[in-house]
């Protein structure tokens, strides 16, 4: 059979346009692919937690629970073991209204009993601290992080889920404790890609897990943990969570209730009567630089504060807390003081996270960071972490950091500033602790030791407060001004009134 030329062509036509069709196809099928079977691991892991109209059926959530928090970042030193502190909660989600109040009462190793209360309310929310009933608005973060929290709470999260099923791909398998676990992914709303590990045998939800910068540890791991698992109103949900951060345990809750559908009213998610209504904390970009004396200023305008002192050539930076967006928004008023006089020198005056995050910013324009012995291998290690995720400065231009070290006392400053250091630990707070004192003005720059609350009653004294008057009666320091870490400026009589308040039964 003799075929003619026009067919070949033909056929030879078809068989490049299906080859051409499956190269382009191709693609898109591996991601097709991706998406069916994490589709399909959803649906089982819905189907094993109670059925999709049972977890629908969840309009809100009661708990109530305590365990144990593990101090990472707060601890008395770098590193492990950490300290402690015991953890009672109360909580109540209404995944109707987009609510939740949480009533957290957090009891340090030989410190005070500190109850606290933190409300979202759809698109705004609050905080109340209750040993003096002084209420702050939450920052726009934190409303976002309470929102983030709650479409991820173990009744909702695998509905969030199923709810953003277009970014639904399967990771595969992984291992986690001694046990196969498929590992399915999503985006959420916020941008966060949530990884669920399905257990393979009882297809519940083992853990979920985010990946995300931290201005010190950077690129981490956030775990949270589901165990103890028990039938509520039909829909299977954890009794046991916990929390580790970049490897490290940091939560460790046991739920004693949870109750379902309970039909909370408005009252629940309202403030406590004759509560004292506090200003919003500004974020990290909002600087107020305040002149305390000539040269001198106070660096606020976020929930942590600087000191900033004019030399001669530079100007000396004590303390900077948060992270790069912070430092760069401090850099850009400094600027604004003193033009063509860069931060030589920060003092960083104790290790804690929220301390320290923004140094690294600093070290990456050169400046000397001076603190204390145990801090220089936790710079060193914070100047080496890896930023891939959210690339900052010192990601881009790498430098080992320039550390100076304070034994007991160091003077630094100019003649027109002298500012001497003074190591106070070890503390209740942190076993290194510095304070800077500057004499000509008398005025004692100090954080986390004593803290002066913008609005409201100054709270009872803690141990670490005491502590920290015993050492300044020992330095024979004549303090006319204390400039905290937290809050507003104040006297040595604020410090006295917060020793003279009893603490609370």
């Amino acid at each position: 059979m003799q075929i003619s030329r026009a067919s070949v062509v033909s056929l030879v036509a078809a068989l490049l346009a299906i080859a051409a069709h499956t190269a382009t196809a191709q693609p898109a099928a591996v991601s097709q692919r991706a998406f069916a079977s994490a589709r399909q691991a959803l649906d089982g892991a819905i189907a094993a937690h109670g059925g999709l109209e049972p977890l629908r059926a969840i309009k809100d959530v009661q708990r109530a629970g305590s365990g144990t928090a593990y101090n990472q970042g707060q601890s008395l030193r770098p590193g492990t073991p950490y300290t402690t502190r015991t953890v009672a909660l109360k909580s109540l989600s209404d995944f109707v209204k987009g609510r939740n109040a949480t009533e957290l009462i957090t009891t340090p190793s030989g410190g005070i009993r500190t109850p606290s209360r933190s409300v979202l309310r759809g698109e705004e929310g609050f905080t109340v601290a209750m040993l003096t009933n002084v209420m702050s608005p939450m920052s726009p973060s934190a409303v976002a992080g309470a929102k983030s929290a709650l479409r991820r709470d173990p009744a909702a999260l695998l509905l969030t889920a199923a709810g953003r099923a277009e970014t639904l791909r399967d990771l595969g398998e992984a291992t986690f404790e001694k046990r196969p676990h498929r590992v399915i992914t999503f985006a959420d709303s916020d941008g966060s890609q949530i990884a669920l590990y399905l257990d393979t045998q009882t297809r519940r939800v083992a853990k979920f897990e985010t990946l995300a910068d931290n201005a010190v540890l950077g690129d981490t791991i956030t775990e949270v943990v589901f165990s103890d698992y028990r039938p509520v109103n039909g829909v299977q949900l954890p009794y046991r969570v916990v929390t580790r951060i970049g490897g490290e345990l940091v939560q460790d809750l046991q739920f004693s209730e949870i109750k379902v559908n309970t039909s909370p009213t408005d009252t629940s998610f309202e403030p406590p009567a004759g509560a004292v209504a506090a200003k919003l904390i500004a974020g990290p970009t909002t600087v107020v630089a305040s002149k305390v004396a000539e040269g001198v200023f106070f660096v606020e305008g976020s929930s942590h504060n600087s000191l900033a002192v004019v030399l001669a050539d530079s100007i000396l930076l004590i303390e900077a807390p948060l992270g790069e967006q912070r430092s760069q928004a401090v850099l850009a008023k400094l600027s604004e003081l003193a033009p063509g006089k860069p931060v030589k020198a920060v003092v960083a005056t104790h290790y804690h996270y929220d301390h320290s995050g923004g140094l690294r910013t600093h070290i990456a324009r050169g400046a000397t960071i001076v603190t204390t012995e145990g801090n220089r291998a936790f710079l060193t290690k914070l100047a080496a972490a890896p930023h891939t995720i959210k690339p900052d400065t010192l990601s881009r231009t790498p430098v080992p950091p320039t550390i100076e070290v304070v034994a007991n006392k160091k003077v630094l400053g100019d003649s027109a500033h002298p500012i001497e250091l003074y190591d106070v630990g070890p503390s209740p707070h942190v076993d290194e602790m510095l304070v800077a004192y500057l004499p000509k003005e008398k005025l004692l720059f100090v954080s986390d030791l004593f803290s002066i609350p913008p609005q409201g009653p100054i709270p009872p004294g803690t141990p670490g407060n005491r502590d920290f008057s015993d050492k300044l009666k020992k330095l024979g320091l004549d303090v006319q001004i204390i400039a905290p870490g937290h809050g507003r400026i104040g006297t040595l009589k604020d410090l006295q009134k917060a020793l003279d308040t009893p603490a609370p039964k």
